[in-house]
């Protein structure tokens, strides 16, 4: 009897190694940032032509709002080794206002963003969802939302690599939304 109480309670003692070993936490980090040539001759378009510039304020997020993501339990969802993802969109919107040749520091026209939703789903359909209301010094500005479809796998690592490789394209198409928004001409004076 003694003997039986140990094999079981040896079985269940390597079990709970096994799971512990399993189940331990991966965090999963996305590829860098691209500029979108689409954005860059959309921004050049509205504003390099007219010989407007501007310069970026704090994109910021709003209260509430969760910005270490967990996927699966496998993790925190990094979308860039040392930034946060309103960091990621405030860099991603400066590479593209400085490819499209309109970014001044010495600029009047200040546009910030404040970001107001920011979640994903990993399951199908899989897709980032991200809102943010973007305003200027001239004018009290708009909200735009994205919503980002992308593949999603079985396994809970590559489901989440997936996430992290779709933030990238889901700020791309954010950005986009900002800058052909009719209200963008109204932020830069």
């Amino acid at each position: 009897m003694r003997s039986n109480t140990l094999a079981v309670a040896a079985k269940l003692t390597s079990l709970a190694v096994a799971m512990a070993l399993l189940s331990g936490c991966e965090t999963t980090n996305s590829i860098p940032y691209k500029a979108s040539t689409e954005n860059v001759l959309t921004i050049q378009s509205k504003l390099k032509e007219q010989g407007k510039q501007l310069r970026l304020g704090e994109i910021s997020l709003a209260a509430g709002v969760n910005e270490s993501p967990v996927c699966r339990l496998n993790g925190p969802i990094r979308v860039n080794p040392g930034k946060t993802p309103t960091q990621y969109i405030q860099s991603a919107f400066q590479e593209e206002l400085f490819m499209a040749g309109v970014y001044s520091l010495d600029s009047n026209n200040i546009v910030s963003g404040q970001v107001t939703e920011l979640s994903f789903s990993s399951v199908s359909p899989a897709s980032w969802s991200i809102s943010m209301q973007v305003s200027s010094n001239n004018s009290s500005g708009y909200s735009v939302t994205v919503n980002y479809p992308f593949d999603t796998s079985w396994t809970a690592y590559s489901a989440c690599k997936n996430v992290a490789d779709a933030y990238g394209p889901a700020v791309q198409m954010l950005i986009k939304e900002v800058v052909n928004n009719p209200g963008f001409d109204a932020l830069i004076q």
